[in-house]
């Protein structure tokens, strides 16, 4: 008697589990799978942009869509921290990291997602407890680039568990990138996420895998100004000059993402303009793609919208800013959620 309590408790938790992350999961392909906090959108910029950051991929946000990025961040260590509030007390943050070394680039990444209280009940009813859903993964990355091209790699850890309950699982991961200069007119960018990934569960036997993406995108920039000289005070305290590209300027990216299981991929356009050094608004939209098994112009599934404001500190060279931005959350009443970020370099 007692074994078949435990096994009915352990069927309603999971039960749970699966009906929770299929209510995430929708938002994007409709399903209910392990993982599938991993295809919300991450950052403040790439929220911003409806996640059209394939070929953009040059700050710490990079290690979410596109590892090759990794060489196109700044040679200095940079910080990024984001957190968003969603409805029903659920939140997610990312605290990242990312730095160039000539040709090789590196990053790292602590992301975590929390639902709010889940209540579940046995068959008849009756109440057996409060839970919580709580994910979280490590990430870490490397990329190389050459003449031609840059090439990453990041391997992801992966924990999901069940608090209250007892149910946890772990899991692995790994995303491939490759990202292009053309002619200086426009860069390319392609990226294969959670090759091989899987999630098992300490009350079951086999792993539940997760769905792999695709995603791949261009992304031109268009300067309004000539690029920036700053003058600072060096390390032995002389005057010194650094280049930085302009301040102002128009940038056009388009993604394309297919997540398996999909029946059609997405078409993601996003706008990023800095019409001043001190602040930049950006937007992003679905111009085409599937809605409950269906392909459609505008489906509404995917888009955000932000603005950045960067101080421009005496003496402080480096780049700091302070990001909002706001994206869609079907599970919102007002299918609306909110993130704030900072990012700075050292």
């Amino acid at each position: 008697m007692i074994k078949k309590i435990f096994s009915l408790k352990c069927f309603i938790i999971i039960f749970i589990l699966s009906i929770h992350n299929c209510n995430l999961f929708a938002q994007v392909s409709g399903g209910g799978y392990a993982g599938s906090y991993l295809f919300k959108e991450n950052g403040t910029r790439p929220i911003s942009l409806a996640g059209a950051f394939t070929a953009v991929a040059n700050d710490p946000s990079t290690i979410f869509y596109n590892p090759a990025g990794l060489t196109h961040c700044a040679p200095v260590p940079m910080i990024s921290l984001s957190y968003s509030l969603l409805e029903y007390s659920r939140n997610f943050a990312n605290l990242t990291y990312a730095q160039s070394f000539e040709k090789f680039g590196i990053g790292a990444s602590l992301s975590s997602y929390k639902s709010g209280n889940i209540i579940a009940r046995n068959r008849q009813g009756i109440e057996i407890g409060n839970y919580t859903d709580y994910f979280f993964n490590i990430a870490v990355g490397f990329s190389y680039s050459t003449t031609l091209a840059s090439f990453g790699i990041v391997a992801k850890y992966l924990n999901n568990s069940l608090q209250g309950s007892g149910i946890s699982g772990n899991g692995l991961s790994f995303d491939f990138g490759t990202k292009f200069n053309v002619l200086d007119l426009f860069n390319f960018g392609i990226a294969v996420q959670n090759v091989g990934g899987f999630v098992k569960y300490n009350t079951r036997g086999e792993k539940s895998n997760i769905p792999f993406a695709i995603r791949s995108g261009i992304a031109t920039e268009i300067p309004l100004s000539e690029p920036k000289i700053i003058t600072f005070r060096n390390e032995i305290g002389l005057l010194d000059t650094i280049e930085q590209p302009s301040p102002k300027y128009i940038l056009f990216t388009l993604d394309a993402t297919y997540i398996q299981y999909q029946k059609h991929p997405n078409l993601i356009l996003g706008t990023e303009i800095s019409p001043h050094e001190l602040f930049t608004i950006r937007g992003g939209i679905t111009i085409l793609g599937d809605k409950d098994q269906n392909l459609k112009f505008f489906p509404m599934t995917i888009w955000g919208g932000g603005v950045s404001f960067k101080p421009n500190f005496e003496d402080f060279y480096n780049l700091f800013s302070v990001d909002f931005s706001f994206g869609n959350d079907l599970l919102s009443k007002n299918k609306t959620y909110y993130s704030i970020g900072i990012s700075l370099q050292f």
